[in-house]
């Protein structure tokens, strides 16, 4: 593509990235660059029907859209690959050795043969003396065990090749070892949000819909028990500030939605280097506040999102206030500074309902969240 066709299509491109409410980053241009160009039908189709649907893209929609009609080849299409791969080149390793393991015995059986043939222990074979007084009409034949020899020559030349075959082989098979290795290291890379170390917005669409598609109700008891667990926890901080708890006692899952509050303040006053010391601070303490198997995430620039999968609501909303309070509770110093820094979170909560689609619920996670902040910051609302 020319240059002069790029900078057409990305002055096309800018206006519909502006009008929508993702941010303009690289992966919002990637999937408005392909609209604009139109080399893309299904993407165009999907991003058509989104807008009459709901008037613009948001972040997970512009996400979603890349991952699904932009992005190459996932990793964990990928993976399959190259194991196919391995698995192909193991075939054609095991045919070659039992080739191999065949030309030899050919081998030693043209090579008994040709003994033979020599010593004159052969009742057949072609006489080659010349019969005095006679003439041929021809070259004078070779003798049977010279042609024999050569033969055995050949065989050894195949077994050479075969030979050196199964080692081209054999260190395929260790490349391929490596490449899978690789594989599996970007696979985990691309799930992992570089500055935090948390999962990305990747990876928690993966384990958001993936939860929703396979949440059980936990039983009675073993919700108790967490949510027993989970309120004697949030006893041990600060009180935190009323908030409404959620009044249906459906089981999980449940997704938290956080934000810290004043963050582009924080940037603005301490620079940037400040910031995402602020955003590590955070993460670890997030991190050590997780349940056993829920999924944190960072999905935005100063977001957070937590997803438990079987978590009743009383359990939730204790939760949701000992992540708020332990967060509010910490303070941040400036570097070479006495300066200290409060952080709060924003807290939105939502619980899972039978056959709801992820955005539905992410919508309702992120209405609470947007109630929050507007009823002051530093607080948990239920959706």
């Amino acid at each position: 593509m020319s240059i002069e066709r790029s900078t057409e299509l990305l002055r096309q491109a800018l206006p519909w990235m502006s009008r929508q409410a993702a941010g303009l980053h690289p992966v919002s241009y990637a999937v408005w660059f392909d609209y604009v160009a139109q080399t893309n039908p299904p993407l165009r189709a999907a991003i058509d029907e989104h807008l009459a649907r709901e008037g613009s893209l948001d972040e997970f929609a512009t996400h979603a859209l890349f991952t699904r009609h932009v992005a190459d080849v996932d990793p964990e299409t990928a993976r399959r690959v190259v194991d196919q791969m391995q698995r192909v080149l193991g075939g054609i390793g095991e045919t070659a050795g039992a080739a191999g393991a065949h030309a030899a015995r050919y081998s030693a059986s043209l090579a008994q043969l040709a003994g033979a043939l020599a010593r004159g222990d052969t009742a057949r074979g072609i006489d080659d003396e010349v019969t005095p007084g006679v003439a041929r009409n021809g070259p004078v034949p070779r003798k049977l065990a010279d042609v024999v020899a050569e033969v055995i020559a050949d065989t050894g030349t195949m077994r050479s090749q075969i030979g050196g075959l199964q080692q081209r082989l054999a260190d395929s098979r260790r490349e391929i070892d490596r490449l899978r290795d690789e594989v599996r290291r970007a696979r985990d890379d691309a799930l992992r949000d570089s500055l935090t170390g948390l999962s990305n917005r990747r990876a928690f669409d993966q384990a958001l819909a993936a939860c929703l598609r396979t949440a059980t109700a936990p039983t009675p008891s073993a919700s108790a028990r967490v949510a027993s667990a989970a309120i004697e926890a949030a006893k041990a901080v600060p009180a935190a500030q009323p908030a409404d708890a959620p009044a249906s006692p459906d089981l999980g899952p449940w997704l938290l939605m956080s934000d810290i509050d004043h963050f582009r303040r924080i940037n603005d006053a301490y620079g940037r280097d400040f910031g995402d010391q602020v955003l590590r601070a955070v993460a670890e303490t997030l991190r050590t506040l997780v349940p056993a198997g829920a999924t944190l995430a960072r999905v935005g620039g100063e977001a957070f999102a937590l997803l438990v999968p079987e978590l009743d609501a009383a359990g939730a909303l204790a939760l949701a206030e000992l992540v708020r309070a332990h967060i509010g509770s910490a303070r941040i110093r400036r570097p070479d500074q006495d300066e200290v820094e409060r952080v709060t979170l924003s807290l939105g909560l939502a619980g899972g309902r039978p056959g709801e689609a992820p955005q539905a619920l992410l919508e309702r996670a992120g209405a609470a969240l947007r109630q929050a902040k507007d009823d002051g910051r530093d607080r948990v609302v239920s959706a």
